[in-house]
């Protein structure tokens, strides 16, 4: 894994022999820096249920707790079933906020959290 720090975010990429196959980004919320957003989550389809999106939800994790963020939030689309049942048992729950997708306001993003022990 590769790392990118800041004081209120980060970045991290996962490499697989020097090629990218995952990301993942997080910053503090500005007006509660208890709150962190997970953000920019990808793996590659060809690294796909290797354990690599959860390691980087770790690393996520870990920063924001070094951070002294209580939560971890993020948004993901609603035709994202994958995507979601993966957050799901990553302990992710729906919060019930939703919005537009910025890209395709007929998909509508929902938010979901987890407690960061």
């Amino acid at each position: 894994m590769e790392r990118w720090n800041g004081e209120s975010g980060v970045g991290f990429l996962a490499l697989d022999q020097g090629t990218a196959c995952g990301i993942a980004g997080s910053f503090l919320d500005q007006n509660d820096a208890t709150r962190a957003r997970l953000l920019s989550m990808w793996t590659a389809p060809t690294h796909r249920q290797q354990g690599i999106g959860r390691l980087l939800v770790n690393d996520v994790l870990n920063w924001a707790r070094g951070r002294n963020a209580r939560t971890l939030l993020l948004m993901v689309t609603s035709n994202n079933e994958p995507a979601i049942r993966f957050y799901q048992r990553l302990g992710f729950t729906r919060t019930g906020r939703t919005e537009p997708y910025p890209n395709d306001p007929a998909v509508i993003e929902y938010e979901m959290s987890r407690p960061i022990p």
